[in-house]
This record gives C-alpha cells, sequence and structure tokens, in this order.
C-alpha cells in the first residue's frame, strides 16, 4: 500500500506547476480577519479556564513535534472555555499556509459559524509527509479548546488529495468527522487499492475543466459513495452544481459538486462549505 501511494505522488506532482505559479484574484482583505462568533446564552463549558494555552485571534508558524506547520485562526472572541468544531485546510503543493489561507479565503466564514480553523504549509508529497500533516489536529487540541467529535479537513490540489488520504491510509489512527476535497487527485484506479474506511459525509469539489486530472472528482465521489453505502443513483446538480447520492445513512451523506474553471480555481462555496461541516456531526 506504501508502495503504491509513492506511484501516485507522480501524479499529484504534475499540479505543482500550476501552484508554484498560481497567481489567484484579488481577495477581499475582510475574509482573511477572524469574525466574531455569536456564542449561544447555553454554551456547555468543557474546557477549565486557563488550561489552553492557545491565543484568540490570529496565530502563525506553528510547528509541531513531528516537523509540520500551520496558521491558526479562532473567532475574535475566542472563548477557551468552550468546545469548538475545527477545520483543517490542506494547501497544494508548493504552498505557503498564507498563500494557502488567501486562496481559499475561509477564515471569516468559518470563523463567524464558531468554528477554529488551521491552514497547513504544503509538504512534498510522500506517506512520511502525510503522517506529520496528520499530528496538526492533534497539536491543535493540546493548545486550544477543540470538541474531538468535530474536526474536519477540506483543501484544494494536493490538500484535497491529503485530506482524502488521512481519512482512508490505515496507517493514520485519527479520523476526521466529514470531509470536503476539492480538485484532488485520486481517479478510481488509484483508489480502488485502499480499503474502506468507516462512513462518513463527504462532499467532493471538483472543476469541470480540470485538465489536470479530468474526470478524477466524479471517480473520487463514486468511490466514497459505494464506501458510504450509498446507492450509485443522484439527484440533479442544485442551483450549486452539487449532486446527492441517494439512499446513503444518514450520517455518511456524501456529495459532488462540479463548477466551473480549470485546476487552479478554488470552488468558492464557502457558506456551503461550512454549512456542510456544521450539519456533520
Amino acid at each position: 500500500m506504501r508502495q503504491y501511494i509513492f506511484i501516485t505522488v507522480v501524479v499529484f506532482l504534475s499540479a505543482i506547476l500550476a501552484f508554484t505559479f498560481f497567481i489567484g484574484p484579488p481577495v477581499d482583505p475582510t475574509l482573511l480577519k477572524p469574525a466574531e462568533f455569536q456564542y449561544p446564552t447555553s454554551n456547555h463549558t468543557s474546557c477549565p479556564t486557563g488550561a489552553n494555552t492557545g491565543s484568540l485571534g490570529i496565530s502563525e508558524d506553528i510547528e509541531t513535534k513531528e516537523g509540520a506547520t500551520y496558521n491558526l485562526r479562532t473567532p475574535s472572541n475566542y472563548n477557551k472555555s468552550v468546545e469548538h468544531p475545527l477545520i483543517v485546510v490542506y494547501a497544494p503543493a508548493g504552498t505557503s499556509a498564507s498563500k494557502s489561507e488567501r486562496h481559499v479565503h475561509l477564515t471569516k466564514t468559518a470563523t463567524e459559524a464558531g468554528f477554529v480553523i488551521a491552514y497547513a504549509k504544503n509538504l512534498r508529497m510522500s506517506v512520511k509527509a502525510i503522517e506529520k500533516l496528520a499530528s496538526i489536529p492533534n497539536d491543535i487540541q493540546k493548545k486550544w479548546c477543540i470538541d474531538s467529535d468535530r474536526i474536519y479537513y477540506t483543501g484544494h490540489s494536493d490538500g484535497g488529495t491529503i485530506a482524502n488520504a488521512l481519512t482512508f491510509l490505515p496507517s493514520i489512527p485519527n479520523k476526521p468527522t466529514a470531509i470536503a476535497p476539492s480538485a484532488a487527485g485520486m481517479d478510481a484506479e488509484s483508489l480502488k487499492q485502499y480499503a474502506c474506511p468507516s462512513p462518513l459525509p463527504v462532499m467532493v469539489f471538483h472543476n469541470r475543466d480540470d485538465s489536470h486530472f479530468d474526470g478524477f472528482g466524479k471517480q473520487s465521489a463514486d468511490w466514497w459513495a459505494n464506501c458510504n453505502q450509498c446507492s450509485g443513483e443522484m439527484s440533479p446538480p442544485d442551483q450549486h452544481g452539487c449532486s446527492t447520492y441517494k439512499n446513503c445513512p444518514t450520517t455518511s451523506k456524501t456529495y459532488y459538486c462540479e463548477g466551473l474553471g480549470g485546476h487552479s480555481t478554488w470552488p468558492n462555496k464557502n457558506a456551503m462549505l461550512v454549512g456542510f461541516f456544521k450539519q456533520s456531526k
């Protein structure tokens, strides 16, 4: 299994040039600032005050003992005595945590919804790198007040592939609650080498004009739908371009969302992505 992932690395690395030279459109700076979360008055306080060392707002260049690096954002009024859901965003090949944040611009939307969100710095793809990146959620839980039952992964290109791999690789012990990979470099041929993980909610994003990984998104979504015990039938696309696989268990809803643009384009359905994570518990 480890040997096969090195074979597929050749495919993953074909996206490096796209992101080494990728310069996205200007981003509204307000989307990169942590927002205030309206905490419910009936908050359940699970983390003792003073037990967590993580700061509110913006934290930069945090390194885990395993060697992975990430930036982290909390709601601007972060309450360290309340458990928060966590989103980890894995970066495209050759992309820093800061550049990944600008690319997906999820900070305001996520923190406004009460999430803590982390942006991982990309590591060159290998099994060892994936295992290092798996240390990020554990490191965050030691420093911030996080609900361990609500941990979510997303990412674009290499980042989408990593979000997938962290979920199904047997060498990774801690699994996410739900994932939303985008533009991942995994097709049916590569995925069939792996055993299905336990069912979980999955929302696959892939652009129609992705020439790097043409058709990979639908193949990946079909694999997840089968693992999640859904039927092969799908609903027609909704206004966001998302189709729902039919007859999925309520705990493993599976979606395929196709949009316009090429490989480098983030799907930019941030409110829907955060909403999907929020309802996946």
